[in-house]
């Protein structure tokens, strides 16, 4: 683990080395944990590992469908 000291600059940006930029990409999401914050990458899922995982009836319930791709 590495630790960085930053400053922001006067509109509250924060400019991030370039090595974190490449680790994490050009979007990322930001958790305010309250006393701190997390930048998490934000990664495209790939869907296509889940086909065939589970068994629909029908594609127009999407809810079920939802739940059964999440809890996978």
């Amino acid at each position: 683990m590495e630790v960085l000291v930053k400053r922001l600059d006067s509109q509250g940006r924060l400019l991030l080395p370039k090595e974190l930029r490449e680790k994490m990409g050009e979007e990322v999401i930001i958790v305010d944990l309250g006393d701190r914050i997390e930048l998490l990458p934000r990664k495209k899922v790939n869907l296509t590992k889940f086909f065939d995982s589970i068994d629909v009836e029908e594609l127009d319930e999407w809810e079920e469908l939802k739940r059964e791709l999440w809890s996978k």
